[in-house]
C-alpha cells in the first residue's frame, strides 16, 4: 500500500491553508470591488472644439458611488505639458458624487502653446480605496485644433439709433469658423441670427438699450469662434435718452382681497406671511421678479427666423391706462410699501373684450402666469416675443401657429390686476422693451425691413 504524505510531511500546515484561502479570497474581494467600481465619468459641458488665447474650460464629473476627490487638467502638445489649475465645486447634492470643474487655457496661460494640434488631459479621483488602481480614476482626453486668430467682423450698418427701453437692428458679417456673434450692451447679451439660411455669415442683430441703462452704457459687437477666441467690435450708435411716467398706486383692502387669494392659490414659490399685506408684498416684489426670470426662459424657445412682416397690430379701440416703464409707487394707508416698474402697456375696452395676437407667430406659452394671471406668450422669431396678460380664456394653445389679428381669447382681471384689461408686453431676448415702436409702421420700415431688403432678408 502506497504512503500519502501528511500535510505536516509535505511542509504544509493547517494554518498556512488557512491563510491561502484568505489571501485568495481577499484577492477576489479586490477584483470584485474594482469590477463594479466604474471610474468618474467625466464630460465637457459645453462640447469643447479647440482652443485659442484663452478660454475657460467647464466639466461635469459623476461617480455612482464615491467621491470626488480631486481633478487635474492638462494641455498636452509636441510632447510637453502644461497643467491649468482647476476650480471644484459641488453641483446639486452634498455627497460629492457630481462636481462642476473648471479650468481656463490657452495661449495666455501656456504661452509655450503653439498653433496646431493638442490633447487635452483631465483626470479625475475618487475617494475608494481602487483609486491606486484603475477603477479609482476617470481620464478623458480630447484631440482639439489650436488656432490663435481671432474672428473677424465687418459691420455693414452704418449708423444705429436707438431709444432707451427700444430697438434697433445692425447687420454684419463674421468670418468662419464663428459659432457665437452678437450685440452685448453692458452685460446684457442680443445673440445675432442668419439673414439667410444661404449665407450664415451674414448676420443681423436687433439689440435694445435697457429702460434703466444708462445711456453712456457701453455697446459692442461681440464674435467667438469654436477655439474661444473673442473679437470686440465697435459701431457707430446714438442713445436716446427717454423720460419715463411716475405714478403713485394706493393699494385697499377691497382690491387685495380680490388679488391675493387666488395667486396665493396658483404659487408654491412664496409662503403665506400671514397677513394680506405682506402677500401683495411677496406677490408683487419676488414673484414679479420670478416671472421675470421665467420670460427669459421662454425666449429660449425662439424660432432662429423672422416670422412676420408687417407692423405689430395694437388691440383697436382700446384706452392707454399705464405705459412701459412706468416707475410704481405702492401706498397702503399712506404708508409706501413698495416699488416697481410697470413694463408693458395696459389696454382697456369693454369686459371681455376679444383679444388678436399682434403678429404672426408661434404660441409657446397659454396658462396662469403668476402676477400676469391667465397669459398668452407668442414668439416672433428672433427673439422677439410678445405677451398678452390678465386674461378670462384663451382660444389657442402651445405649438400653435397664429397670424396677425388672429383671436387668442378674451381680456378680463385675472393676475395682479385693478380691472378688466390686457397688459401686454414685447420682449427681446426676454427683456421688455418698448412695445409703441413695434406698432410704429414707419418705424418697422426704417429700423429692419429697409436694412434686411439689400441682403434679401
Amino acid at each position: 500500500m502506497r504512503h500519502r504524505p501528511s500535510c505536516k510531511e509535505s511542509g504544509v500546515t493547517r494554518g498556512g491553508l488557512t491563510a491561502l484561502v484568505i489571501v485568495v479570497l481577499v484577492l477576489i474581494t479586490v477584483v470584485l470591488e474594482l469590477a463594479r467600481n466604474p471610474a468618474p465619468a467625466i464630460r465637457p459641458t459645453p462640447a469643447i472644439k479647440g482652443l485659442g488665447l484663452s478660454r475657460k474650460l467647464d466639466f461635469t464629473i459623476h461617480d455612482p458611488r464615491y467621491r470626488i476627490t480631486h481633478v487635474t487638467v492638462q494641455v498636452r502638445q509636441n510632447g510637453r505639458s502644461f497643467s491649468a489649475p482647476v476650480t471644484l465645486t459641488q453641483a446639486g447634492n452634498k455627497t460629492g458624487h457630481t462636481m462642476e470643474a473648471a479650468a481656463v487655457a490657452g495661449r495666455r496661460e501656456m504661452p509655450a502653446l503653439r498653433q496646431g494640434q493638442a490633447t487635452i488631459v483631465v483626470t479625475a479621483f475618487n475617494d475608494s480605496w481602487g483609486r491606486f488602481f484603475r477603477g479609482g480614476k476617470g481620464v478623458l482626453a480630447l484631440n482639439v485644433p489650436v488656432r490663435f486668430m481671432p474672428p473677424q467682423v465687418e459691420v455693414l450698418t452704418p449708423q444705429s439709433y436707438v431709444n432707451q427701453g427700444g430697438c434697433d437692428m445692425i447687420l454684419f458679417n463674421v468670418s468662419e469658423g464663428t459659432i457665437k456673434s452678437g450685440i452685448e450692451v453692458g452685460d446684457q447679451y442680443f445673440p445675432s441670427w442668419p439673414v439667410k439660411d444661404s449665407t450664415p455669415q451674414t448676420r443681423m442683430c436687433i439689440y435694445s438699450i435697457p429702460y434703466d441703462a444708462s445711456p453712456t452704457v457701453p455697446v459692442h459687437i461681440v464674435a467667438e469662434d469654436d477655439a474661444g477666441n473673442r473679437t470686440v467690435a465697435s459701431f457707430n450708435y446714438k442713445v436716446f435718452p427717454k423720460k419715463f411716467h411716475h405714478s403713485t398706486i394706493q393699494i385697499s383692502d377691497s382690491f387685495m382681497q380680490r388679488v391675493v387669494p387666488p395667486i396665493m392659490s396658483q404659487t408654491t414659490a412664496i409662503q403665506d406671511q400671514g397677513s394680506l399685506v405682506k402677500n401683495f408684498i411677496a406677490i408683487n416684489h419676488d414673484l414679479r421678479r420670478d416671472d421675470s426670470q421665467r420670460l427669459v426662459q421662454f425666449s429660449k424657445q425662439t424660432s432662429p427666423r423672422l416670422m412676420w412682416t408687417r407692423p405689430f397690430l395694437r388691440l383697436p379701440d382700446t384706452k392707454t391706462e399705464a405705459y412701459f416703464a412706468d416707475f410704481r409707487t405702492y401706498t397702503y394707508k399712506g404708508k409706501v410699501i413698495d416699488h416697481e416698474v410697470h413694463l408693458g402697456f395696459d389696454l382697456a375696452r369693454v369686459a371681455h373684450s376679444p383679444v388678436q395676437a399682434a403678429n404672426d407667430g408661434l404660441v409657446i406659452y397659454a396658462g396662469w402666469l403668476d402676477i400676469f394671471g391667465n397669459a398668452v406668450v407668442i414668439d416672433h422669431g428672433c427673439g422677439l416675443q410678445s405677451l398678452y396678460g390678465h386674461m378670462a380664456s384663451f382660444k389657442v394653445k402651445p405649438g400653435q401657429l397664429v397670424h396677425r389679428g388672429q383671436l387668442i381669447g378674451y381680456s378680463d382681471s385675472t393676475g395682479l390686476a385693478g380691472g378688466d384689461h390686457v397688459h401686454f408686453e414685447m420682449l427681446l431676448d426676454g427683456l421688455p422693451v418698448n412695445p409703441a415702436e413695434w406698432w410704429d409702421p414707419h418705424w418697422i420700415h426704417d429700423r429692419i425691413m429697409a436694412k434686411l431688403q439689400p441682403y434679401g432678408g
